[in-house]
C-alpha cells in the first residue's frame, strides 16, 4: 500500500510529500506521528519544496549578470 501511496504521488507531482513520506518510512518514524501530525508534516513538506521551486525558478529566470560561487 506505501508503495503504490509513493507513486500516486509521484504522479500528481507532490514531490515534497513524496520525499517526506518515503524518508518517514525508511527511517521507522511513521509510527511517531499521530494523523494530524503526519498531514501536518507532509503538507509542510510540499509547501516547502514547491516555494523553494518557485525561488530557484525565479533566480534562474532573473539572469544576473554574475553568478555566485556558493
Amino acid at each position: 500500500m506505501n508503495i503504490e501511496t509513493l507513486e500516486k504521488m509521484r504522479q500528481m507531482k507532490f514531490y515534497g510529500m513524496h520525499s517526506a513520506f518515503q524518508s518517514a518510512l525508511e527511517t521507522g518514524k511513521l509510527n511517531d506521528f499521530t494523523t494530524d501530525q503526519l498531514i501536518s508534516h507532509l503538507v509542510s513538506s510540499e509547501h516547502d519544496e514547491r516555494h523553494n521551486r518557485k525561488i530557484n525558478r525565479h533566480i534562474a529566470n532573473a539572469k544576473f549578470r554574475y553568478q555566485s560561487d556558493l
